[in-house]
């Protein structure tokens, strides 16, 4: 079983995307939508896997990513992002971020990241 965070304000608009990845019999999906929210969680627990959305209201996203790093460098994380593949490569260099997801996201998006996580090498 895997744990995925989202870490996002917009759950009406994320519908699609979250019902995707919590449809998956060997994942639980939690979402909060603040950093803050987001930072003590992962105190608490250890998720697979960070989605961090690009509008999080509190704090900046790829600040939140040096967060995690710093409370255990082991966590996944990915961020939903309007970004082109030339920014999202220059602001995300060296955080060892997954591939972004498309902002809006959609089922098919959320596939694609499961995709992605479970052919990672050292997934147990």
């Amino acid at each position: 079983m895997y744990n995925f965070l989202l870490v996002s304000p917009r759950a009406g608009e994320l519908a699609d995307f979250t019902a995707a990845l919590a449809a998956q019999p060997d994942i639980t999906l939690k979402q909060v939508d603040t950093g803050g929210a987001m930072l003590q969680f992962i105190q608490e627990k250890s998720p697979h896997l960070v989605i961090l959305d690009q509008e999080i209201n509190d704090r900046d996203s790829l600040e939140l990513v040096n967060e995690i790093l710093q409370v255990n460098a082991m966590i996944n994380s990915t961020m939903i992002s309007s970004m082109d593949a030339e920014t999202w490569h220059e602001k995300s260099e060296g955080l060892g971020m997954m591939p972004p997801v498309p902002d809006p996201p959609t089922e098919k998006d959320a596939l694609a990241l499961l995709e992605n996580f479970r052919g990672m090498p050292g997934l147990s």
